[in-house]
């Protein structure tokens, strides 16, 4: 049941937006103009002097975030970030799981939370781990299919929904040559879900030709101490987790399955650079 609840909440946050873009794709500023204000969470957040501070000071760190962007890709990653953001507060920041709303101090520390992570320049921040996704990207040929696919959500932190954590996943693909290796990460029933999978490109498609989940943290081996298989399927016809590739990916973004785990960049680098994957099982 509560699988379901947080894919209904998903389905707010795409709406949202998808509402968001229609507006203007290549506006980058997000202060709230109050007399224009219809969302519910805008209403809040200019009815109240607290709350509508801490957006203008969250509108100010995001400005002085895109002026910090080295490129034109770089800040359309940033622009993408804020947007998320935003569609998923207004998706779900608003009630409890009572229908209640959601207390003052709990939005305000989402607004907070967010303008710390806008102005961090450290090499936590946005654009230095932009720079490092560049150099790890770098090691490989690149094509058609590496992008990322990445879904962020306000997810509660207990069941009473009055508190909750902004997170990100979703997938990372990276192409080298016509070997395309891809992971992914899935948050339901409050665990998160790792899957893997390996493609072969043939001209302007990918085909899919090996995947596995694995929870054990030791990823895709032949079993695991619990007595679970997470070894590789082979061939499969379709995936639920890998989808068709999409050759319409953002190249860059920083949210999502970033910054990598030390397994999964050992996992990215034996996938795409061995004569053949998966290893003979």
């Amino acid at each position: 049941m509560f699988a379901n609840r947080s894919k209904a909440k998903l389905n707010r946050v795409m709406m949202v937006l998808l509402t968001l873009l229609a507006i203007g794709a290549t506006t980058p500023a997000w202060a709230i103009d109050c007399s224009k204000a219809t969302d519910p969470i805008d209403v809040r957040i200019c009815g109240n002097a607290s709350l509508k501070a801490a957006d203008a000071a969250m509108g100010q760190a995001y400005n002085a975030l895109l002026k910090t962007a080295p490129d034109a890709d770089v800040r359309a990653m940033l622009i993408s970030s804020q947007r998320r953001w935003i569609a998923a507060r207004n998706a779900t920041l608003g009630e409890d799981s009572q229908g209640k709303p959601l207390p003052v101090s709990e939005l305000r520390k989402a607004i907070t939370d967010r303008t710390s992570r806008l102005s961090d320049r450290s090499d936590k921040g946005f654009v230095a781990e932009a720079a490092a996704q560049r150099r790890f990207l770098a090691k490989y040929s690149g094509g058609t299919f590496s992008g990322f696919d990445a879904g962020c959500e306000f997810i509660p932190n207990d069941k009473s929904m009055t508190s909750f954590s902004y997170q990100c996943y979703g997938a990372m693909h990276v192409q080298n040559r016509d070997r395309l290796c891809s992971a992914q990460t899935e948050w339901a029933t409050w665990s998160l879900y790792e899957y893997y999978g390996v493609s072969t490109v043939q001209g302007d498609t990918a085909k899919l030709s090996a995947v596995c989940s694995d929870q054990s943290g030791d990823i895709c081996a032949a079993g695991n101490d619990k007595g679970e298989d997470s070894s590789w399927k082979l061939n499969p016809d379709k995936d639920e987790h890998f989808s068709s590739a999409n050759p319409n990916l953002p190249k860059l973004d920083v949210e999502g399955l970033w910054p990598l785990e030390e397994a999964d960049a050992t996992w990215f680098d034996q996938c795409l650079t061995s004569p053949t994957y998966p290893p003979a099982q």
